[in-house]
């Protein structure tokens, strides 16, 4: 009579928990495949991921020119701070008129490629909101869902700007006073901008969470970031989110007011809610700090086009 395999007994090197089939009385089914967790092979497959090759190409591109964005911003800060130059726009608007006014015709083409490469990253994040990160757990799944929404909004939004310099040379800093006078003066426009305000400020609270909890970590591969490039992304990453979220803070609570209050010309970006803080806090010293926050997150956008999660 032969005894059962060494090997075969519960607790050996092939007798697992994982590996015993229901009524197997306790040995392994040495010709059945190991059982692991669905959710382990779900973020195993290499082919998992939220876009399209040739739209995630894009979309790296896309992070860095939004980075660039952001740069720019930090830029026209310190000329505020530093020069004096109060007629500088520290926003969105602002930065990609410095390459529509510097650059020439070169400038010009520039900013119609940052334009595409910034919708293909907008279509990438839109991919995702609807169905993707399955390589996150469950529970991170909606939280990343609807973060990747929010950004998706953020980045078409600059898309258009750079869009509309690329095709016209200029922009129009006043159509953004005429759409919001437009708005005033429909019936439901003042609660559709209260809106816009509450929809900023839940903005400043989830950016806040991200930035202290860090968990735009999450969205990185680890080994693309062995050693300091892993702590200058949780620094620049923490720092750029956390300043970022104090501007939408502020303008959401201007464009509540100004919905609240009916004075539509109270209305602003980011260049308004800048200048509002700093007459408020340190004068124009606010404008330094707010330059190294938008300077930080460049680094960081930087970094998440090298290493974020496909």
């Amino acid at each position: 009579m032969s005894s059962a395999p060494a090997s075969s007994a519960p607790g050996g090197p092939a007798g697992t928990a994982e590996d015993e089939e229901p009524g197997s009385g306790g040995f392994a089914v040495v010709d059945a495949p190991a059982r692991t967790h669905p959710f382990r092979r779900r973020r195993a497959r290499p082919s998992d991921r939220d876009a399209p090759p040739w739209v995630e190409a894009f979309g790296r591109v896309g992070l860095v020119a939004y980075g660039l964005v952001h740069l720019g911003i930090g830029v026209l800060a310190v000329r505020i701070s530093t020069l004096g130059q109060r007629e500088d726009h520290a926003d969105p608007r602002g930065a990609i008129e410095l390459v529509a006014a510097g650059g020439g015709f070169l400038g010009r083409w520039l900013l119609a490629a940052a334009a595409l490469a910034l919708t293909a990253f907008a279509a990438w994040q839109l991919r995702a909101a609807a169905v993707g990160f399955n390589w996150a757990k469950p529970e991170e799944r909606w939280r990343k869902r609807l973060g990747a929404l929010a950004k998706a909004i953020g980045v078409l939004s600059v898309a258009y700007l750079a869009a509309e310099f690329a095709t016209r040379l200029q922009g129009r800093r006043n159509g953004f006073r005429s759409t919001v006078d437009e708005v005033f003066a429909h019936p439901a426009g003042r609660w559709l901008v209260a809106a816009v305000g509450l929809f900023a400020i839940g903005m400043f609270l989830a950016m806040t969470y991200t930035g202290v909890r860090a968990t735009f970590m999450g969205d990185l591969v680890p080994e693309k970031l062995p050693g300091y490039r892993r702590a200058v992304a949780l620094v620049t990453g923490s720092l750029g989110n956390l300043t970022r979220a104090v501007t939408f803070g502020a303008v959401g609570v201007l464009t509540t007011m100004a919905a609240w209050e009916d004075m539509p010309n109270r209305i602003g970006g980011v260049d308004v809610a800048l200048r509002t803080i700093a007459a408020h806090t340190l004068g124009a010293t606010m404008f330094c700090v707010a330059a190294v926050g938008f300077a930080a997150y460049f680094v960081y956008c930087v970094i998440d086009a090298y290493a974020r999660h496909p």
